[in-house]
């Protein structure tokens, strides 16, 4: 199949309206790729590796072996507060003020760090489909918990993998932010989606999914339980997105443990084909999931190499500029990508539970 791909076009994002220029001229220009800075620990040390327990506010969360104490070593995953949080627990109502056409509103949430390995590793594609499987997990945990706090209306899920992509610390980990507010893109995905809804009966992300299947050219995997595609208007080259497929995955909460670890082997040969295309980029990837009293909407993740810096066009018109057709990219990825899965009894090791402490009340959870 030979791709046509014009020159340069403008293309609308579905699901968020956002426009984005795809221009593959652009990728020959002097510093197409940008490097990225390397990351190095504080001077007083790797505060996440195993044995520097005490460098962190206390654990939320933790899969550790059953005989170990919460803030010991003996660790695989652990979820701590923030010590730099954006947003903080106590929501002051005073906060809200009008001066003029000038509006500020109370914000309250909860920050979190998920440090998603006990040793020293710097990238995704370090770590094992089982240790990505367990990251998933920790996550999910979070989620169900936060979605319980009647304040909380939202709640984000990222990680910053390098210099380029936000990163402060080269040890591996992610951040959960849930806010009493829903950030606009949220907000907007949500109008979109029930509008979507009320006029075909589907989900937009379902939809989505019959409608890149029957394109093809996006697709870089796809198996019973989920796509993997380059976005018709991704906002980066290179970025890819799995979107889950079937009713149970309606909500990330929900998800079974099964469901997770094989999302964790789609994940992970996601971040090592970009690695085999494009070189080893700084990179987020993102849980994208609606507010939380409208669940069911649907999740996706997606990965986002930082191969280029955003620049000033980018800053004057909030449109993002992309210089690798999406379709070519597929194409690429396609034959990079290497899919395998784990075995449950590697991701939560033989005398291994996860613990957690919800409330001040801390307690181990079966697996």
């Amino acid at each position: 199949m030979v791709l046509q791909i014009p020159d340069s076009s403008l293309r609308v994002d579905i699901l968020t309206g956002r426009r984005v220029i795809v221009a593959p001229g652009r990728s020959q220009r002097p510093g197409a790729v940008s490097s990225d800075p390397d990351l190095t620990d504080p001077a007083e040390g790797n505060p996440f590796v195993q044995g520097n327990e005490s460098h962190t506010p206390n654990e939320r969360l933790a899969l550790r072996q059953a005989d170990s104490l919460p803030n010991t070593t003996g660790w695989l995953i652990r979820v701590v507060p923030n010590q730099f949080p954006s947003v903080f627990s106590r929501c002051d109502n005073s906060a809200q003020s009008v001066d003029g056409p000038f509006k500020s509103l109370p914000l309250c949430g909860i920050h979190e760090i998920v440090v998603e390995s006990p040793v020293t590793h710097r990238r995704l594609t370090e770590l094992s489909v089982a240790e990505t499987a367990r990251i998933l997990m920790a996550w999910q945990r979070r989620v169900r918990d936060l979605e319980q706090h009647p304040q909380l209306k939202s709640i984000t899920i990222f990680r910053n993998e390098g210099f380029s992509a936000g990163a402060s610390l080269p040890h591996v980990h992610s951040q959960i932010l849930a806010t009493n507010v829903v950030p606009p893109q949220t907000a907007t995905r949500l109008k979109k989606s029930s509008h979507h809804r009320n006029l075909c009966g589907n989900r937009l992300l379902q939809d989505l999914c019959t409608w890149e299947v029957a394109d093809g050219s996006r697709i870089v995997f796809s198996d019973p339980q989920c796509l993997v595609l380059c976005p018709y208007a991704g906002r980066v080259s290179w970025q890819m997105r799995i979107v889950p497929r079937q009713s149970p995955f309606d909500s990330f909460s929900s998800c079974t443990d099964s469901q997770l670890i094989n999302v964790a082997g789609q994940l992970h040969a996601a971040a090592a084909a970009i690695d085999r295309c494009a070189g080893q980029l700084a990179m987020n990837l993102l849980l994208v999931q609606p507010p939380i009293e409208n669940k069911t909407e649907g999740w996706f993740l997606d990965l986002m190499p930082r191969s280029a810096r955003m620049a000033g066009y980018e800053l004057a018109t909030d449109v993002d500029v992309v210089s690798v057709a999406p379709e070519a990219a597929a194409a690429l990825l396609r034959e990079q990508f290497q899919f395998r899965t784990a075995a449950p009894k590697e991701v939560v090791l033989s005398g291994y539970r996860w613990y957690e402490n919800r409330c001040g009340f801390s307690k181990a959870a079966d697996v």
